[in-house]
């Protein structure tokens, strides 16, 4: 979700002390051997794919409500295999969370449907899947950037008619409540913000008066900054701020090896500043990576491929299934498997890496935990 946008464009096209922990990681080159630092367990090729099962995760697993996230695609697209993964109940007691909007440069808000040819977006057939797999559901509105989020809150009109179309659609369809994604927050004017607060709190008035909710989705922090604030957007009536912990790699210093894309230490700073704001374990959500991402090392952050799904990444040069190979490039600092190949990056996110990251989150209390995002088999926590 975080410059989601801009990573998927460059997918399709084809605090120091963090950093020293990660370039003492684990790495290799395309023959598979170690580099300094490792730590971990190796894997099967089931495993990476969320297949073996491990006691500790489980119990991990069942002491937290779990969310995901799907976004549209074309036909044929690795993101359009979401549905077969869900079925599975993998979240049969949580919640999903489909991109059925988007908003346009004008501030206009348009439905995606499957009948344009788009998976993972809005049908009477999804809606009954999404119930039938599902306890809550909260489809997504999606803004990624400036000029578009600029363009809807900075308008009275297009706030008005943006919270009666959600409103009346989640209503009519018997949907839990909506989703708000507006990024590119490092840009938004504090006009846009405080607009943005306007239409947040407009929208969940309307929905509330409906018995219906909101959940925003939110910037990794871990202090206070000018362009955001997890406490003032909570009081518009937000019934659960979601926290995207993740693409920490985009805060790579110049020259040196791409971040890893969640960091264990990172995550946990992430997670304690977002329970001093918001202190109601039921009203916060921490949000963890599936994907993978490919970069130049040294990181050129103008060149990061992100999002990369599982069935593409196990294309990518130096890829292994083996389990001592995995094991050596399993990263000390977040579990992540991290290799270097014809002076590009590789780095993914495994079941292994996932309960790592999980296991974080719950031994600080954290009750609802959502994963971006199904589809292209990414991987999901054991048992």
């Amino acid at each position: 979700m975080l410059r989601r946008r801009l990573i998927l464009a460059t997918a399709a096209a084809c605090s120091a002390a963090l950093a020293g922990a990660m370039a003492a990681g684990a790495m290799t080159t395309d023959s598979g051997t170690s580099g300094t630092g490792t730590s971990g367990t190796g894997t099967s090729a089931a495993a990476s794919s969320g297949a073996h099962r491990q006691p500790a995760a489980r119990t991990a697993a069942s002491a937290v409500q779990l969310q995901t996230w799907l976004y549209p695609g074309s036909s044929g697209d690795s993101t359009c295999t979401a549905p077969s993964e869900y079925a599975d109940n993998r979240v049969k007691n949580g919640a999903l969370k489909p991109e059925y909007w988007s908003v346009t440069s004008k501030g206009k808000v348009t439905l995606e449907t499957t009948a344009a040819g788009l998976c993972n977006t809005y049908s009477a057939a999804n809606v009954a899947d999404l119930k039938a797999h599902s306890a809550y559901q909260y489809p997504t509105i999606s803004g990624m950037t400036t000029a578009d989020v600029h363009a809807l809150v900075s308008s009275s009109t297009n706030r008005a008619d943006a919270v009666s179309q959600l409103t009346s659609f989640v209503v009519t369809n018997q949907l839990t409540g909506v989703d708000v994604d507006m990024e590119d927050y490092w840009s938004w004017s504090a006009a846009d913000f405080t607009n943005y607060k306007t239409f947040l709190g407009q929208l969940a008035t309307s929905l509330h008066a409906q018995g219906r909710k909101l959940v925003v989705d939110a910037p990794a922090m871990t202090e206070d900054a000018d362009f955001y604030d997890y406490a003032a957007v909570s009081a518009k009536g937000v019934d659960e701020l979601d926290i995207m912990a993740y693409d920490e790699e985009f805060d790579t210093a110049p020259g040196s090896r791409c971040l890893p894309i969640t960091p264990l230490a990172w995550l946990k700073q992430v997670t304690r500043y977002a329970q001093s704001k918001i202190p109601d374990p039921s009203r916060l959500v921490i949000a963890l990576p599936s994907y993978g991402i490919s970069a130049p090392d040294p990181c050129d952050l103008d060149a990061v491929t992100g999002n990369i799904q599982f069935s593409d990444m196990k294309h990518s040069p130096g890829f292994s299934t083996d389990p001592s190979t995995i094991a050596a490039r399993r990263d000390a600092s977040s579990g992540e498997i991290r290799w270097v190949s014809g002076g590009k990056l590789y780095d993914y996110v495994d079941s292994t890496a996932l309960n790592s990251k999980l296991a974080v989150l719950t031994s600080l209390g954290v009750t609802k935990v959502s994963v971006w995002s199904l589809g292209g088999g990414n991987p999901w926590f054991t048992g």
